[in-house]
């Protein structure tokens, strides 16, 4: 939802960075009224060095670097090919893997990878054969880059527990960093946020795209039931969804190109996702704020 909802905004007038800092505000709301509501259940603060220089870090590249070019991105880039774009994550979460974690690749991820490289290259094709690439489409391919860094830092340094605690310190540093940056360079910007129009599509972009996936993942996870072959059909169909939405609600047009790329993804995702989540590696949720293990 949160390609189709941002370009749905975009058309009322909304800048990519002054929406994103709205929605880490908003998340940053939600998500500390139920830190408040959660503090009976023990410690949930007690980080180490270790884990601030883990949260620091993906601050940066998952809270900060990562959603500016994806919702900069987004503004040149239809919602479907966006979808499609973004699809690249567990590929570069795998590649990352093996450098950073000292995993192997597997016939899987081998595979799955590829399927991914192809359903990118059949999106571009009529981009690809013209000798030019939408600028739009590489600040995609970059943000997939930043959240797969994301993936990978927190599973390397940070090793609290307590997974609502670590989200909640990482979109606040987020909503500083991004506000004081918008605040240096265009500080007239922010003058939407006092009479945003349509607050209710608004609202909706940080609860459908942000908080509601992320407790509903969450909760997924503690129940234990989740497979590896689930895992990797869930997070593809929801991409086949947001594709058929972008569709439907914004009238967005699908080519042949589409149809063979969504094939090639679908594919892709399902195979590099069984590997990653034998790993114990979570790579396509909540990229924007920064994706966690289980």
């Amino acid at each position: 939802m949160t390609p189709i909802l941002s370009r749905a905004l975009y058309s009322e007038g909304w800048d990519p960075p002054v929406l994103y800092f709205a929605v880490l505000l908003v998340t940053i709301v939600v998500l500390g009224a139920h830190e408040i509501a959660a503090i009976e259940r023990g410690e949930r603060w007690g980080m180490t060095k270790r884990d601030f220089k883990g949260v620091i870090i993906t601050t940066l590249t998952g809270g900060v670097i990562g959603p500016l070019l994806f919702f900069t991105g987004l503004r040149t880039v239809t919602a479907s090919d966006s979808i499609v774009l973004t699809s690249l994550l567990p590929f570069f979460v795998v590649f990352f893997a093996v450098v950073f974690l000292k995993e192997r690749f597997s016939l899987q991820t081998v595979v799955g990878g590829i399927l991914l490289l192809l359903s990118i290259v059949v999106i571009l094709w009529p981009d690809i054969s013209a000798m030019t690439l939408p600028q739009g489409s590489i600040l995609m391919v970059l943000s997939s880059i930043m959240g797969a860094l994301t993936t990978i830092i927190h599973k390397k340094y940070v090793v609290h527990r307590h997974l609502d605690s670590i989200i909640l310190v990482r979109t606040t540093l987020s909503a500083i960093l991004v506000g004081a940056w918008l605040l240096l360079t265009e500080p007239e910007s922010l003058s939407v946020l006092t009479a945003p129009q349509n607050i209710w599509l608004f609202l909706a972009l940080p609860v459908c795209g942000f908080i509601l996936p992320f407790f509903l993942f969450f909760g997924s996870l503690r129940q234990g039931h989740v497979k590896a072959m689930d895992a990797g059909f869930v997070s593809a169909m929801g991409r086949v969804i947001g594709i058929a939405l972008a569709v439907s609600l914004l009238g967005e047009a699908l080519t042949p190109f589409h149809s063979a790329s969504v094939v090639l993804m679908v594919a892709g995702i399902v195979v590099i996702n069984v590997p990653l989540t034998k790993w114990r590696i979570v790579p396509s949720r909540l990229s924007d704020i920064g994706p966690l293990r289980k």
